[in-house]
């Protein structure tokens, strides 16, 4: 199996995509935050969107999809950026965060974050360094090499959910119920 071995969906991704809401837009508080409009006009070489799909090709082949709202917000996802779902930041959240932790003590993992760390950069998925500090509007959650399930090897894991003002913390839980949030494979056993 390609996958893995997952229990098997419920629905097909191809079902869902017929009735699903279109995804949400960045919402207008956002949108309209001077500082992180500042950051995005300042910085963009830091914001590109990189994919592998050819967007232009894919759309052409979503032309008769019988959901067009849903269908065009994907496109616009992978053209723009995908908005997760999230609220816009609470008042109590500052503008800027970083949630860092110290570097590991074992030289492997250390060596595994920052061999990744540079794989990410050469494929544009992490930004190039810019600085000792965050930008305005931004936010640094922690990294961390967990070993892989029966395994010698690492694996990356980036923390959404680390802190008092964790970027998970800006997302409803209803806003994202039935969806299963584990992993490329469980993604695979979705689109199936």
């Amino acid at each position: 199996m390609l996958w893995g071995q997952h229990a098997t969906p419920r629905k097909r991704f191809a079902d869902v995509s017929l009735t699903h809401a279109p995804l949400p837009e960045v919402p207008k508080e956002v949108r309209e935050d001077p500082a992180v409009n500042r950051t995005l006009r300042d910085h963009a070489h830091l914001f590109k969107i990189v994919t592998p799909i050819n967007v232009g090709r894919f759309e052409e082949l979503l032309a008769d999809h019988p959901n067009q709202d849903f269908a065009k917000s994907v496109v616009r996802g992978l053209r723009e950026g995908f908005w997760p779902f999230a609220e816009p930041k609470p008042d109590e959240f500052p503008d800027t965060w970083d949630e860092r932790r110290d570097p590991p003590t074992e030289d492997v993992a250390r060596r595994f974050l920052r061999d990744q760390r540079d794989e990410e950069i050469a494929l544009e998925r992490y930004s190039p360094a810019f600085g000792p500090d965050l930008l305005p509007g931004m936010y640094n959650m922690p990294v961390h090499a967990v070993p892989k399930p029966n395994s010698a090897k690492l694996r990356l894991v980036n923390d959404q959910s680390a802190g008092a003002f964790s970027l998970n913390a800006m997302i409803r839980p209803e806003a994202i119920k039935g969806a299963v949030l584990d992993g490329i494979p469980c993604l695979g056993d979705i689109l199936r």
